[in-house]
């Protein structure tokens, strides 16, 4: 601790604090009620203020009184375009690996299929073969359906004409109709779920992860063996994910509306 104190810069703490306080209000702040909040005396915060205003981190109003410019929210936006989204996900994927025992897969869209960009794996007896940078179908794929369903109707279209909804057991929905129907349940319930559409024997859940932009950003699902996630237990693992990716898209900077 004192060591930290030592290397202390006491402007710029004072700064900081005002920035903090300005930062809490929605109302432009006068000096004298600034002091006061800060605890700081009138000279200081007045330096302060004008060196904040010649750099252009504050704006005054034509009343006199103070408030953040949009410096601030070209900064955050230069931070939040910055972020990994692997490295952002992972603690949360870790997290889910954890309470649910399954695999956890991050996909992100590419070329009108999911491409996994991340994989934290269960280190049980069950491995499954999947790895980072293999394609999925949108149509067939936990990760896949969570996307498709809040991708722009013409362009789902359009993916649908290219990519066709090739049959892969004889669960995959296979009719344009029938997984417009399904991408309708899974924006209702926010999570999608693939039960034996991929591949035999294996079920998936998955839910859609959004940016700062409130766009679509990528998605992320857990993987299992039928007979470890039953048909009773999908709601409840279905929740695990959709928490999991609000989780991550609040790191990246999503506010709902």
């Amino acid at each position: 601790m004192e060591l930290s104190k030592k290397y202390n810069v006491p402007a710029l703490e004072k700064a900081i604090a005002i920035i903090e306080t300005l930062s809490e209000h929605e109302e432009a702040i006068g000096v004298s009620e600034l002091c006061k909040l800060v605890d700081i005396p009138k000279t200081s915060v007045f330096f302060i203020l004008n060196t904040l205003d010649q750099h252009k981190y504050i704006t005054k109003t034509s009343d006199g009184k103070y408030k953040l410019s949009n410096t601030f929210l070209r900064i955050g936006l230069s931070i939040l375009n910055k972020l990994d989204i692997r490295e952002v996900a992972r603690p949360f994927m870790d997290k889910l690996l954890q309470e649910t025992k399954f695999s956890v897969h991050l996909a992100v869209l590419d070329e009108g299929e999911a491409i996994y960009v991340e994989k934290v794996e269960n280190q049980g007896f069950v491995k499954f073969n999947t790895y980072i940078g293999q394609r999925q179908p949108l149509h067939a794929s936990a990760v896949g359906k969570a996307l498709a369903a809040y991708i722009p109707p013409e362009q789902l279209d359009q993916i649908i004409r290219e990519k066709g909804l090739a049959e892969r057991t004889e669960n995959t929905i296979t009719s344009p109709g029938e997984f417009r129907s399904a991408l309708e349940v899974i924006r209702k319930q926010g999570y999608a779920v693939e039960d034996e559409e991929g591949e035999p024997g294996i079920r998936c859940v998955g839910s859609a992860i959004w940016d700062h932009r409130r766009e679509l950003k990528a998605s992320i699902s857990i993987t299992a063996l039928r007979t470890d996630l039953q048909i009773h237990e999908i709601a409840v693992i279905g929740e695990k994910v959709k928490q999991a990716a609000l989780d991550i898209s609040i790191q990246l900077g999503y506010r709902s509306p």
